[in-house]
């Protein structure tokens, strides 16, 4: 073997056994991959499965092609209330430890849906992990869509449900519009450590506002009605006192106008404090029929809990 030949040769091995080391420190078992199925409307979906790393790594990186946006999200208590973040160092991934990815914890969000994700089809989902040297390598991965999660995956908790609970599955709550609102949103964040309390209630036709306050945090969620009955569309702040932040929800000019008004006009004789509680929530939470989380433009707002400090 002439010289060139044998360095050609070592240099392929080299590169091979490089290659080799780099896949083995990154093997990742993906167990019980699933996503939420969604409704047509509805812009953002949870993604859940379970990772066993053979060696220490992390999940740095995911995408799809039907999301604008792909991120790892957290959900976890914060004193009373629950809070999503996305992760920005990644999912660390112990050596043999499985990590569950589940509704109310560790999640892949799948935001700005291209088209809805129907039950019983597969999404297309690409997971980059890292190892402890910064070797980086890609799963594929062709992930069942389900409205609840399949036998012997993780099923998690109601919190990180993002649309599981659906909107209209079960009798409507009885009363007046203000009472029917007020038992639709209990019946989603009312916990007995953390009693929910929903007032004022602001109606004008099938859109209100109604503030909330829980666990010493608060905010506003906007609430629209169709045919199976109030559900709430955003969650926000001082926004939904705003005509021109309720008509980027859709909601015409002159209808906006008048339920701008007549929220500041019901919120007039509350105290500051009541006032500083609702103003608290930070940023906008698009929600939706299908039931809280069923959106995207997380980060700046994620639910019940995402509040200036």
């Amino acid at each position: 073997m002439t010289s060139t030949r044998r360095t050609a040769a070592a240099l392929a091995a080299l590169g091979f056994s490089v290659l080799s080391a780099g896949v083995s420190a990154q093997t990742v078992d993906v167990q019980g991959a699933w996503a939420r199925a969604t409704v047509q409307g509805q812009k953002a979906t949870g993604a859940f499965m379970t990772l066993t790393a053979q060696s220490a790594g992390r999940l740095v990186a995911v995408s799809s092609p039907v999301a604008g946006v792909a991120e790892v999200h957290e959900m976890k208590m914060n004193g009373d209330v629950m809070q999503m973040r996305a992760l920005s160092n990644g999912l660390e991934l112990p050596a043999g430890k499985a990590v569950e990815l589940k509704p109310g914890g560790y999640h892949v969000m799948l935001m700005d849906l291209k088209l809805p994700l129907q039950k019983d089809t597969t999404v297309p989902l690409t997971l980059v992990f890292k190892d402890a040297k910064g070797v980086e390598t890609k799963k594929e991965l062709k992930v069942p869509v389900s409205q609840t999660a399949p036998a012997g995956a993780a099923a998690g908790g109601m919190h990180g449900d993002h649309g599981a609970k659906g909107h209209g599955t079960a009798s409507a709550p009885k009363g007046s519009d203000s009472e029917q609102i007020a038992a639709v949103m209990k019946k989603q964040f009312d916990r007995p450590d953390a009693p929910l309390s929903v007032a004022p209630v602001t109606v004008l036709g099938n859109y209100a506002v109604a503030g909330w306050i829980q666990g010493g945090k608060g905010g506003r969620a906007l609430m629209q009605k169709d045919t199976n009955g109030w559900f709430i569309s955003v969650c926000a702040g001082d926004g939904l006192k705003d005509a021109k932040v309720l008509q980027t929800t859709g909601m015409p000019l002159d209808h906006a106008a008048k339920l701008a008004a007549a929220v500041n006009a019901a919120e007039a004789k509350l105290s500051k404090e009541q006032l500083a509680l609702f103003a608290s929530f930070e940023g906008m939470l698009k929600v939706g029929p299908a039931g809280h989380g069923a959106a995207g433009g997380h980060g700046a707002s994620t639910g019940h809990g995402a509040h200036k400090h």
